[in-house]
């Protein structure tokens, strides 16, 4: 016997998204009004993405985890195939080439990317980790496959999905097995590179500046990051309801996406942020746990990749608009507007919950078992 649907995972990405909803739909309505003449076409489009990608999710969810396995590098090559296209036919938008328009949609291809370079590298480390304790069999075949992808992000530019790529790669090679002397000799390598990234793009340089302290220019770097304090120090607690925000009333540019959790903030106040919070904190928890259950090293592998994909999105983006960190232009998983954003997000989750429909039924009721032994103990 196998395993139900994970009841969990797909409760939270629903909860999710029933918030996303209200939250997108009342941060978007004056902007489409004024964009487009129609105040209802940015919710009614995402209410459009969100079937569609819950049937991508369970679509990817049916397929198992070995054939996934066996179409890993195929998989590879047709993303990093479709990264070099977008650069030579993209559509370039705020002096970023990272979209296709396909039928009126603009897609990202880099959220095929991201599942691409975690089930290759789930694969490479499950199928030879007799060569993981070698740099040169083990690390340097999967670092020059990420430094490809890292060019071509950079190249986009698209630092903030380059550095979340990097972050996630070296904590699977961490706990894959490879040996802590590489990863440190390697990090040394590409700290100094990672820096010159940030000091030849100006506007980088800029949001760095404007992170540290906003208020120094606070109409042109740092209006964004100030507007974003404002709507969380707006709402207080409660907050001052759903669709009473000001902030949304153009004060806050890409409300409805990457600073959506600032409207959130504003008109849910600390107790809708902290339920979010706690919301990705249950997805974090449940895929780090489905992880540990994997018999196989692979679905271990994919399974934790996927998972901190997710979460390290979200604590980017959450962290970014708080002021915590610089700005990185990252939506929130299933929560942020955007229809490229919520089917990459979509295709790890069904990757994840593909991995626990095939975790065996005795293997679960185990583990409850031996959990019960712990709390009586």
């Amino acid at each position: 016997m196998r395993a139900p649907v994970d009841a969990i995972l797909v409760g939270c990405v629903l909860l999710l998204l029933a918030l996303s909803t209200l939250m997108v739909s009342s941060a978007s309505l004056s902007v489409a009004e004024v964009r487009y003449g129609d105040a209802f076409q940015i919710i009614r489009h995402w209410l459009v993405y969100i079937p569609f990608g819950l049937l991508l999710m369970w679509a990817v969810s049916l397929v198992s985890p070995n054939s996934w396995k066996a179409m890993s590098l195929p998989i590879l090559i047709v993303a990093l195939l479709i990264m070099v296209s977008v650069l030579i036919t993209g559509q370039e938008l705020n002096g970023a080439t990272r979209w296709f328009s396909l039928f009126g949609i603009s897609l990202q291809p880099v959220e095929l990317l991201k599942p691409a370079v975690i089930l290759y590298i789930a694969y490479y480390m499950s199928h030879f980790p007799d060569r993981l304790k070698q740099l040169s069999s083990g690390l340097a075949p999967m670092l020059l496959m990420l430094g490809t992808a890292l060019l071509l992000l950079l190249l986009q530019p698209d630092f903030g999905n380059a550095l979340l790529l990097a972050a996630v790669c070296f904590a699977l090679w961490f706990v894959g097995g490879i040996p802590f002397r590489h990863l440190i000799g390697t990090s040394m390598v590409l700290l100094p590179i990672a820096i010159i990234a940030v000091v030849v793009a100006p506007y980088r340089v800029q949001r760095l500046l404007s992170f540290t302290d906003p208020w120094a220019d606070p109409f042109d770097t740092g209006y964004q990051l100030i507007q974003s304090m404002i709507a969380f120090g707006s709402g207080g607690i409660t907050g001052v309801g759903v669709g009473q925000g000001i902030q949304k009333l153009f004060y806050l540019p890409e409300s409805f996406t990457d600073f959506i959790a600032a409207v959130m903030g504003e008109e849910l106040g600390l107790i809708g942020t902290v339920s979010l919070i706690l919301i990705f904190a249950v997805i974090i928890m449940r895929g780090l746990h489905i992880a540990m259950r994997c018999t196989h090293a692979f679905e271990r592998l994919l399974a934790t990749g996927c998972t901190l994909l997710i979460g390290i999105s979200f604590f980017i983006n959450l962290a970014a608009v708080m002021g915590m960190i610089p700005t990185k232009g990252m939506p929130i998983p299933f929560f942020s507007y955007g229809g490229s954003a919520l089917f990459g997000n979509c295709i790890l989750m069904g990757l994840l919950l593909g991995i626990h429909r095939r975790l065996p039924v005795t293997q679960n009721k185990k583990a409850r078992q031996h959990k019960n032994i712990e709390v009586t103990a």
